[in-house]
């Protein structure tokens, strides 16, 4: 016989999600919930049809990976963040070590 309700735990392997992802969408109001009793910190229970349906409800686009891949010539002319940083850092030891001996 199978079971009428199912735990976060039930629900979030039978969705194929983590639980923080099963309480984001209940509090989004993708999931419906039922909660055992009136107090508020009683632990929610879900029935697979409910879970079913919030499942369906995911779209998911097409993936193009040549969308996300960039000329190489547009990617060389923009100065990397790391080389701005140690730019900076140089310049700063240069400061702090001028008539030290230091080069």
């Amino acid at each position: 016989m199978e079971k009428v309700t199912l735990t976060k735990k039930e629900s979030a392997e039978l969705l194929g999600i983590s639980i923080v992802t099963l309480s984001k969408w209940v509090s989004e109001g993708r999931l419906k919930a039922y909660r055992m009793s009136d107090k508020p910190k009683s632990p929610y229970l879900f029935t697979r049809k409910d879970c079913l349906t919030a499942l369906e409800a995911v779209t998911a686009g097409p993936y193009k990976q040549d969308s996300l891949q960039q000329p190489k010539s547009e990617i060389a002319s923009f100065p990397t963040r790391q080389n701005e940083t140690s730019k900076k850092l140089q310049d700063l030891l240069k400061i702090r070590t001028k008539g030290r001996g230091a080069t």
